[in-house]
């Protein structure tokens, strides 16, 4: 199979940062993360971590023109794929009250959920339990876990304005619980590395996740 080729310039036309995650293959559950800025200079790669991805690796977002470069299995509720495209990222998260962050920032505590049910109006929305007269919803994550894989986080747009029932849900940039340990569709690292994250970005940079298997080549141009 060619390998496309694709510029950051191209994929995130607005953005001063851009995260990159990438596998060797679509089901393949270990991958790389790099961290990139743009200078006056031209783009600069200033971290690389390792990663996990879900447990079944990969699948495209169905509302991505990637998928048109690269024949792949697409994203569905449940499937264990980590998805596939370019996504804006929403707000920080932690167990902890956390200061001088560049983002927006919420502490979630035991009433905070992110509903994964398919059939209620809530799905794919981080909720407050505790203010929701209408629970319609009977699947949903808490987001004040009983490990620490939630303890630094960040929401990815995925599946979001609007949230199509059944595209998959509750993506996040997390920590792992080891490094042989997939995740459920997330994409997760070691703490160290997590705050490394959280502390570089920076909202005003318009951050886009680009996340891709092998076979789409990308070029900081």
């Amino acid at each position: 199979m060619d390998e496309t080729s694709l510029s950051f310039t191209t994929l995130a036309p607005e953005s001063t940062q851009i995260i990159v995650v990438q596998t060797a293959e679509w089901h393949e559950i270990h991958g790389k993360m790099q961290l990139w800025e743009k200078t006056g200079a031209g783009w600069n790669r200033v971290h690389e971590f390792n990663i996990l991805v879900g447990r079944n690796g990969m699948a495209w977002d169905n509302t991505s023109n990637l998928k048109n470069h690269l024949a792949g299995p697409i994203k569905k509720e449940g499937d264990g794929c980590s998805p596939a495209g370019v996504f804006s990222l929403d707000k920080i998260f932690s167990y902890h009250q956390t200061e001088n962050l560049k983002m927006p920032f919420i502490q979630v505590d035991e009433n905070d959920l992110c509903v994964d049910d398919i059939n209620s109006k809530y799905y794919n929305l981080l909720i407050n339990d505790s203010t929701i007269t209408d629970k319609d919803y009977h699947s949903f994550e808490h987001m004040l876990r009983d490990d620490l894989q939630y303890e630094y986080g960040v929401w990815v747009n995925y599946n979001t304005n609007p949230q199509t029932p059944g595209n998959g849900s509750c993506i996040f940039l997390h920590i792992y619980k080891d490094e042989n340990t997939p995740t459920s569709g997330c994409t997760a690292m070691v703490k160290k590395d997590m705050l490394t994250l959280i502390n570089w970005l920076n909202s005003n940079a318009q951050p886009r996740l680009i996340q891709l298997p092998a076979g789409i080549q990308l070029q900081s141009l």
